[in-house]
């Protein structure tokens, strides 16, 4: 079984209401935006999802939400630190996602491969899609390892490839010499320009959801064999990256005020033990969207 994704893959944020409850309203409205700015996957219940803050019933309402209203590629992630859950999560989605992804457990730091590996084969017999593992050693504090990877890939036909996450190369490497079916996808927003010289099939970007214009036109260029092009507009995103990474606040909260930019009104509140972006650092936001956006336009003129 072999699966490829129209890239960038954009994962999705959760938005919710004043009380704390989910704003499935608020989350229509920004898959219609990503959507409209040419974005064809989604991966949805993802980190930038915050999907270690939700109950696992909010997390089959997200995923359900989201493939009634998606009519691109839905990519829902089902990794949980309980196997029951990521059973359950992966039984579900397999009845309508048109793949899964699955990071193991996020808990337990430095766990030994063969529980990761004990994990996983726990989980992908329920997993009845193309699957992505998911790795993020930032996280986990467990990177997967390309040997149980392998292992893996033999095992279940139905996985497919992995989301690198991680900022280690060589381990990027090593997946990639799986097999040429095994695809590498790599969320990492500052890559997408080079990504074909690197020999990875795409981009998974969270944070850079609120201007998918540009990942999006660097992805394009870059299947065009425009470098000069993709390099470009790989440094105005860039641009956008370079705001996220000097606020002290997390990805999640500061992709949520740039999308109340473009959707005035959309909720910014975050979950604890995340902190949603404070009014300072909102208008600091504002004012980079608002730099930004003249060059989203350019490649959107119905906006």
């Amino acid at each position: 079984m072999t699966e490829s994704f129209s890239c960038p893959i954009v994962a999705t944020v959760t938005p919710y209401q004043r009380g704390g409850h989910l704003d499935l309203s608020a989350l229509s409205d920004y898959l219609d935006l990503i959507g409209a700015a040419g974005v064809e996957t989604v991966l949805v219940n993802g980190t930038t999802g915050e999907f270690a803050s939700l109950t696992v019933r909010e997390r089959i309402q997200v995923a359900e939400h989201c493939r009634s209203r998606w009519s691109g590629v839905l990519v829902v992630h089902v990794g949980a630190c309980a196997v029951g859950d990521a059973v359950e999560l992966a039984r579900h989605a397999s009845d309508f996602a048109d793949a899964l992804a699955v990071m193991n457990p996020f808990f337990f730091a430095e766990a030994a491969e063969t529980g990761i590996g004990a994990y996983f084969r726990a989980v992908l017999p329920h997993c009845l899609r193309p699957t992505l593992l998911y790795n993020f050693p930032r996280h986990t504090q467990a990177p997967i390892p390309p040997r149980l990877a392998a292992q893996l890939a033999g095992e279940f036909p139905q996985l497919t490839g992995i989301k690198d996450s991680g900022k280690d190369r060589s381990l990027t490497y090593e997946y990639q010499q799986i097999g040429p079916d095994f695809r590498v996808y790599l969320g990492d927003d500052r890559i997408g320009a080079r990504i074909a010289e690197i020999g990875a099939a795409g981009v998974v970007t969270g944070a850079g959801g609120p201007v998918a214009e540009l990942p999006v036109a660097v992805a394009a260029a870059v299947a065009a064999g425009d470098i000069e092009r993709a390099q470009a507009r790989q440094h105005e995103f860039d641009r956008y990256t370079d705001a996220r990474k000097r606020l002290p606040i997390s990805d999640v909260a500061f992709a949520k005020a740039a999308v109340s930019t473009r959707l005035p009104g959309f909720p910014t509140l975050v979950r604890p033990p995340l902190t949603s972006a404070s009014p300072e650092h909102a208008r600091e936001i504002h004012t980079v969207m608002r730099s930004i956006l003249p060059l989203l336009h350019r490649d959107n003129p119905a906006y």
